[in-house]
């Protein structure tokens, strides 16, 4: 067995909750992801690695979520 410890990735916990349009929050977590990959470029770790697939996740299903609006819109 290693004895290599292992640490979860980080959690994030919201302070406060406001509710905000689909396209807008997808456009803050896209700049937030964006700038989390810059800062973090040099220093990667899994916890990192974690963090940014999650909030990649997120940017997705905003994407999509506006996209069906849109549709539906048109409807």
């Amino acid at each position: 067995m290693s004895d290599v410890q292992l640490n979860p990735p980080l959690r994030i916990q919201p302070t406060a909750t406001r509710k905000i349009p689909a396209k807008s929050a997808q456009a803050r977590v896209s700049q937030f992801l964006d700038d989390y990959q810059e800062r973090h470029v040099s220093a990667r770790t899994q916890g990192d690695s974690t963090i940014i697939a999650q909030l990649q996740k997120l940017a997705d299903a905003l994407t999509q979520e506006q996209a069906m609006r849109k549709r539906n819109e048109v409807r």
